[in-house]
């Protein structure tokens, strides 16, 4: 898996020419000053060592270039210099967050989504802080964290706009979400909504946790937080929380996935996370050897080489073909302890594309700003507004008019003259309002669909006509709707999978010889189910040509240990004791 992650990684990176990523090591000696640390020292002391480094922006960015130094107020690091290109956390998904078969890695569902490769947002994906970043301010509390890719993940929008600022917990249902991936119910201990996962990822949310509450223990955390969060305390967590993250911790080991993703982070970030790197060091902060100090020596290493990644029937893993010839080869898997595997071989093609044409993931006034040859915000008489009060709620928003008033954005100077361009918008209607809220949008002062909004109805899309000029999204007078984010999106991209003849075949052992003809740097693939359950990684077949010998010449410059004799009635020639031919190929 590892070598199918590196290798689809630098697939991206020939895409990405503008941002080069190489995947860093952990620099030598990194943790050397947590050495002989115990309980809050220990904590400190791997704080000192994380916390910092470089930031991208939060949401997406334009690839210019920053027009000042930032130095963060909470870490006094410099997130980013002037002149330096204006990369945004949507430029990493692309390489931080893929699956094998190029989908967005999305811990909060299966919907099988790809990322824009121009560094825009996906449609219907937010980008979701793992720990909520109400806990400690958001931004304004901490930008370093706010930016920060280890707490930062792309999730599914509806999922994500559920999770809200819940913490994790042990569910006494799912009455909230359950799409087979992400879990919201009661907690059994809080009696408030708690969300679960599924195995595979628990390990991850739970390391994103620990890794919050010490790269950053110097933020004080918002005190309305308080059944979760404990600034009295070293640990940072409440009891009940700290029991529930150490469960998840301890049932999903740190992954393959889980360490290539931290070395894509530290190229750009320049810092680790290290309780993914020594998992052990959650048990000396959090767990059952608080009060020992730490050999650095002695820990479990997960960037060593020596580290045994899980492998279960949640966490299936396939291997790279063996023997792989012009007439086949061998696919193989790890053992998950399944009775029997479904092992599925196909092609794989390729079509079309997905664009992010315009994309504003936070409305105000420097929003309006920043995309005013593109996106206006208007009066009913027409009059143009440049200043907004933006409201926060997670993200900003533009109130889109009031009892006496309509208001209205125009988006103009983009390309609507291919088919399937579409226009996603996240708008929202007041806590206090029980009707439903309208608003319309028209094409070139035709209307294309009026949208009642209710509570629960917050993420329309709707398809704009080919070759418009003009759309406008207005109000209906008396309504009042707040406009979250809008997305101008064209993607008609899909993978067309095609098994070959005979597959997918059921295998009671961990490897299957696959007899079939391999053209020279044809592609076939692989991919596994133990037991019907989740699939593994799909891995690449390329078969490659060998090589032909390399021929010696014979030098043409006279030896005097040169000879010419006949063997058997065929002439060769005898150098320094080494026979040839008389094309000069060694006999």
């Amino acid at each position: 898996m590892l070598k199918a992650m590196k290798k689809l990684f630098s697939l991206f990176l020939g895409i990405l020419i503008a941002l080069t990523i190489s995947a860093e090591q952990m620099p030598e000696g990194y943790y050397n000053s947590i050495d002989g640390k115990k309980d809050a020292a220990l904590k400190t002391a791997i704080s000192k060592v994380i916390c910092g480094g470089r930031r991208y922006k939060y949401n997406a960015q334009d690839g210019k270039t920053h027009s000042e130094d930032k130095v963060d107020s909470c870490t006094g690091d410099t997130l980013w210099k002037k002149g330096e290109p204006r990369y945004g956390t949507w430029h990493a998904f692309p390489v931080t967050d893929v699956e094998s078969d190029g989908s967005i890695w999305d811990m909060y569902s299966n919907i099988k989504r790809y990322c824009p490769i121009d560094g825009g947002s996906a449609a219907s994906v937010d980008i979701e802080h793992s720990l909520p970043k109400s806990w400690w301010g958001g931004e304004a509390g901490c930008l370093s964290a706010f930016s920060d890719l280890y707490i930062l993940n792309p999730s599914d929008h509806m999922t994500n706009t559920n999770k809200s600022n819940y913490p994790p917990g042990v569910l006494a249902d799912s009455s909230k979400v359950n799409n087979g991936v992400f879990f919201m119910g009661t907690d059994k201990t809080w009696g408030g909504l708690a969300f679960d996962v599924i195995d595979e990822y628990k390990g991850d949310f739970a390391r994103a946790y620990f890794y919050t509450a010490t790269a950053y223990e110097n933020v004080t955390w918002v005190a309305d937080y308080k059944k979760y969060i404990n600034n009295d305390s070293y640990l940072g967590f409440t009891d009940h929380l700290i029991e529930v993250l150490l469960a998840w911790h301890r049932k999903d080991p740190v992954s393959e996935k889980e360490v290539n993703r931290m070395d894509i982070v530290s190229s750009i970030q320049h810092n680790r996370n290290a309780f993914i790197e020594y998992p052990d060091l959650v048990e000396y902060i959090w767990g059952n050897k608080k009060g020992e100090a730490v050999d650095l020596s002695k820990l479990t290493c997960t960037t060593d080489g020596t580290y045994n990644f899980p492998v279960s029937a949640t966490n299936p893993l396939a291997h790279e073909a063996k023997e792989v010839t012009k007439d086949g080869f061998v696919a193989n898997w790890s053992n998950t302890g399944a009775a029997s595997y479904e092992l599925n071989v196909f092609t794989r093609e390729e079509s079309g594309k997905n664009d992010t044409l315009f994309a504003v993931s936070g409305m105000n006034g420097t929003a309006l700003k920043a995309n005013a040859d593109i996106m206006t915000f208007h009066k009913a008489d027409g009059s143009q507004i440049t200043s907004t009060q933006g409201i926060t709620d997670g993200t900003y928003a533009i109130i889109m008019g009031n009892a006496s008033e309509s208001r209205y954005f125009l988006l103009q100077n983009l390309d609507f003259s291919k088919e399937g361009t579409e226009l996603v918008l996240k708008c929202a209607i007041s806590r206090n309002d029980t009707k439903p809220q309208q608003m319309v949008v028209s094409a070139d002062e035709k209307e294309i669909k009026t949208i009642s909004l209710t509570a629960n109805d917050s993420f329309p899309r709707f398809v704009i006509p080919t070759g418009t000029q003009k759309v406008k999204i207005a109000s209906v007078k008396g309504h009042r709707i707040s406009m979250h984010q809008m997305f101008v999106i064209r993607g008609d991209y899909k993978v067309t999978e095609t098994s070959l003849a005979g597959f997918p075949v059921t295998v009671n052992g961990l490897e299957y010889e696959v007899n079939t003809p391999m053209k020279k740097d044809a592609k076939l693939y692989y991919r596994v189910k133990p037991n019907s359950l989740r699939a593994t990684n799909t891995v690449e077949v390329t078969y490659k040509e060998p090589a032909p010998q390399a021929v010696e010449q014979l030098s043409t410059t006279p030896e005097i240990n040169t000879q010419k004799v006949f063997e058997n009635g065929v002439l060769i020639i005898i150098r320094n004791g080494v026979k040839y031919s008389v094309m000069g190929q060694r006999l």
